[in-house]
């Protein structure tokens, strides 16, 4: 489990039990984020022993960012014209920071997968990863803050790289992946929050580019609204869907879309599968969502192959009361799967259809509220009955297969699709 795990441990008697939970919670908590394991053998669960209580745990106190690194990254962005900042998951928890860096820099913010919301979407300088592709062949300065910057590197460069990299990340692996010209190692909010600092001594807030990144946002919006059917149900959704309410998605054709056409306004809001695009996360995450948030809205958007990994979750959400919507998207196919076996290999289809149940008649026999909406309008009215339910309700949205337009060359432009 070591090889799989950020820290992997035994309990091998009782009396281990509370420090090693403890440990475990800090590991998980401290620097980078990420999982590990903790194991115990049934012999050992039925022994009894004499426990010490462990009252808290303490993650592990952070290394502060180097004070040099900090001046020479503030220095390169208040000689910047035109910057740009790339927020990631890592930088949640430094919304405040990042927003008033942006300002002072006048530079547009984008968020990725779990970088959505830290700086709202309707926020002058919030931009969809569409509109910050459609100012990057301008920038002269990227700061990346807790995230891989996968689409200008990956996607947006070809791996060229044209003005100044200057990152901030908890994790040092991070600068050798991919080295920056400035590298600033430790947690976003305070980072962020030096670097402010030190870039407001050097300049003033720089001259406003509202109608630069206003022209920016609506040429996106004008480009992806084409995107149908996914953006006229998205733009139900939004609508209808409270500022703080949840939206998870999951990698299906409406989740692909929303990577770029879903406006968020808060972090945290919108859950992604991230990086991995995980098929079938979408419907069991909102669960744990929703119950973490009771109230608050949480919407689960799913399509047909990815709802089936986890259908018998349904019996989770009515047993518990877990009041989550479900809107599926039912195109009777792993859409994007068939899309590119179509386009790529002749057309020889393997497994990418599928044969389902009546979505219907199988949420209400596991006792769930259940509902169908063939148009936006439709879906609309049931999103607003819906929400009000108290238990969990599903939406089938059926969608004829193959007729939903491709996102790919607008979420990622450099590459062949």
């Amino acid at each position: 489990m070591r090889t799989l795990t950020k820290w992997a441990a035994r309990i091998e008697h009782p009396a281990q039990a509370p420090a090693l939970v403890a440990e475990a919670f800090r590991q998980m908590r401290s620097g980078r984020p990420g999982l590990v394991e903790l194991e115990m053998c049934w012999d050992v669960m039925e022994m009894k022993a004499e426990v010490r209580p462990v009252q808290s745990y303490e993650p592990v106190e952070q290394i502060p960012p180097d004070p040099e690194n900090v001046k020479r990254a503030a220095k390169i962005l208040s000689k910047a014209k035109k910057p740009m900042m790339f927020v990631g998951g890592g930088a949640l928890d430094a919304a405040e920071e990042i927003t008033e860096l942006a300002e002072t820099l006048q530079a547009p913010v984008v968020g990725f997968h779990n970088g959505r919301g830290i700086v709202s979407d309707d926020h002058e300088l919030g931009v969809s990863p569409v509109a910050g592709y459609n100012l990057w062949p301008g920038t002269d300065v990227l700061l990346g803050i807790g995230t891989r910057l996968e689409l200008p590197y990956m996607y947006w460069t070809g791996g060229r790289v044209s003005g100044k990299l200057i990152r901030i990340d908890i994790d040092p692996v991070e600068m050798v992946r991919l080295k920056p010209d400035v590298g600033i190692v430790g947690d976003s909010k305070v980072a962020t929050g030096e670097l402010l600092k030190e870039v407001e001594k050097l300049c003033g807030t720089n001259a406003s580019r509202k109608d630069e990144i206003q022209e920016a946002k609506a040429k996106a919006n004008t480009e992806i609204s084409g995107i149908q059917p996914q953006m006229s149900f998205l733009e139900v959704i939004r609508d209808v869907l409270p500022r703080d309410g949840f939206f998870v998605e999951e990698a299906t054709q409406v989740g692909f879309v929303s990577w770029i056409g879903f406006p968020v306004y808060r972090p945290r809001t919108y859950i992604s599968c991230g990086y991995q695009g995980t098929l079938g996360f979408g419907f069991p995450t909102s669960l744990g969502v929703k119950v973490a948030n009771p109230d608050r809205a949480v919407v689960s958007v799913t399509g047909d192959g990815g709802f089936m990994f986890g259908v018998q979750e349904l019996a989770t959400a009515v047993q518990y009361g877990i009041g989550v919507t479900i809107v599926l998207f039912n195109n009777n196919a792993y859409g994007n799967v068939k899309r590119d076996q179509q386009r790529r290999f002749r057309g020889h289809l393997i497994g990418s259809d599928l044969k389902n149940p009546d979505f219907i008649k199988l949420a209400e026999y596991f006792g769930a509220r259940a509902l169908r909406a063939e148009t936006p309008e439709q879906l609309k009215r049931a999103l607003e009955e819906a929400l009000a339910e108290k238990g969990p309700c599903l939406i089938e949205v059926p969608i004829e297969a193959g007729s939903e337009k491709s996102p790919w060359r607008f979420i990622y432009p450099g590459r062949k699709l």
